[in-house]
């Protein structure tokens, strides 16, 4: 009997010593990689647009101490010097990151996207001048595609070793020996993988014409990430737009073609697409956005203003272009048909019913019943607010200024460089077709597929002296 009280009592102490170890070592693991700790309280709704967390951190987190580091290891595959300010994005003076990056620890510091990393406008007077930057614009010098071709080369590159990258974030973080082991072992091979495996589900974008500064495939990223749909070989490269004001358009149409039918279903749309997922306070966040940017307001034009001059070209306005394009106008906020604009095809084309369709299923798998999308069937006649800070334009960017857009069509430029955020005060849009900008900028090709800047010759048939007053009469929209 005393023997068989000792091995219970030693598989007692062992199942004990067990279990502690075990809850340890959950514990441990929760600390570090799950521990979710609160972003400090942000002095402003425009701050927390700017800088907060949407909570994409476990899916979509970049390891803070990696997003310091890889610019420095691997600065040839960037494209150009200064980092990752080289692919355009706002930074603003003194901050840890740029505009649309949010830094939250869950576990470990990460980096995550929100809403202003694609939705930050800048604007300069002259080159020297420091930018103004403006939240809810269009980004038109972000240069997503090449953001990512950087960190998917990155991840595929020989140098990118747990053991190369310690060494260079040793540089700026003081590492505990449990954290470098974790790093070494866990985050840093995780991580690669992951970014391999992203590269992996955009392999889709070198089937295509570049996105180049201010641009995506939106809808092909809805089919081919969130649907896995099969590849298509539809091109739908798309200017990004702006979001403010949004509660002028409860009723319309939304996103460049009418795909969404509410404001919720674009931001829900949008908070997905950056590994958002509707758990725990989803819609919650999403009502705070969409409340913000319901109310927020496009600047007033900043260099001054012919107002003898504007006055005559709102009765230009009115004449020609309001009833596509005032609030309350009679087609303002509707799809007008593609054979009707005659604007690129591609957008509309790349987002079909059945695809639709898709996007409506698996977000209700997704548990998000109020976001439903249709069908591309042509452009919106959008509202102009803030329509100065807007170029280039159309839907695919392919008009480098409104001046531009005022010319007939077939004498349009067919080439001219966009990324610039130098401003044109002659011709209303960004430094485009000089020395200067074609200095780091990108060239953009009408002739390739999705690009054309056919279509909307509305007003083009004005005299010279009607177009100067009506373009005066739009920098006060």
């Amino acid at each position: 009997m005393e023997i068989i009280r000792r091995y219970w009592r030693r598989l007692v102490a062992t199942v004990g010593i067990l279990v502690l170890l075990g809850a340890g070592t959950g514990v441990l693991v929760w600390y570090k990689f799950f521990r979710v700790v609160p972003q400090p309280t942000f002095a402003s709704e425009e701050e927390f647009f700017k800088y907060g967390s949407l909570r994409s951190e476990l899916l979509l987190g970049l390891p803070y101490p990696l997003f310091v580091t890889l610019p420095r290891v691997f600065p040839d595959l960037l494209p150009g010097p200064g980092g990752f300010a080289a692919s355009g994005l706002p930074w603003e003076e003194g901050r840890r990151l740029p505009v649309g990056l949010s830094l939250k620890t869950l576990g470990f510091p990460r980096v995550t996207l929100n809403c202003a990393f694609c939705h930050t406008t800048s604007y300069r007077a002259a080159p020297d001048d420091p930018p103004t930057y403006v939240v809810g614009g269009p980004t038109h010098t972000l240069r997503l595609q090449k953001l990512f071709r950087f960190l998917f080369a990155a991840a595929n590159d020989p140098r990118f070793t747990s053991k190369r990258l310690l060494i260079e974030m040793s540089m700026d973080f003081d590492l505990s020996l449990l954290d470098r082991a974790l790093y070494y072992f866990f985050i840093i091979p995780l991580t690669r993988e992951a970014i391999r495996e992203a590269g992996r589900q955009f392999a889709w974008i070198d089937a295509r014409p570049d996105w180049g500064p201010g641009r995506d495939d939106p809808f092909n990223l809805v089919k081919f990430i969130l649907n896995q749909q099969d590849d298509d070989g539809t091109s739908g490269n798309t200017d990004i737009p702006a979001v403010w004001r949004l509660d002028d358009r409860d009723g319309q149409a939304l996103h460049w073609s009418g795909e969404a039918l509410t404001p919720n279903a674009v931001v829900t749309l949008s908070a997905v697409g950056i590994a958002s997922l509707p758990f725990k306070d989803f819609a919650a966040r999403n009502a705070r956005i969409e409340a913000y940017l319901r109310e927020l307001q496009p600047p007033a034009y900043p260099f001054g203003i012919d107002e003898a001059l504007a006055e005559r070209g709102a009765a230009l306005f009115a004449e020609n272009c309001a009833d596509c394009h005032a609030a309350g106008g009679g087609r303002t906020g509707t799809v007008i048909p593609l054979d009707e604009i005659g604007t690129d095809p591609g957008r509309s084309d790349s987002f079909s019913r059945d695809d639709a369709e898709r996007a409506n299923r698996r977000f209700r798998l997704l548990g998000v019943e109020d976001a439903e999308f249709t069908a591309a069937s042509g452009y919106v006649a959008r509202p102009l607010s803030g329509v100065w800070l807007l170029a280039p334009y159309l839907h695919n960017g392919s008009v480098p200024h409104l001046r531009a857009l005022l010319t007939p069509p077939d004498r349009r430029p067919a080439h001219f460089y966009r990324g610039h955020d130098v401003y044109d005060q002659a011709n209303v849009g960004f430094v485009s077709g000089n020395a200067a900008a074609a200095a780091g900028a990108w060239r953009y090709d009408t002739g390739l597929r999705g690009n054309g800047n056919a279509g909307h010759a509305y007003g083009t048939a004005l005299s010279a002296d009607e177009k100067t007053a009506l373009i005066e009469f739009l920098k006060t929209l």
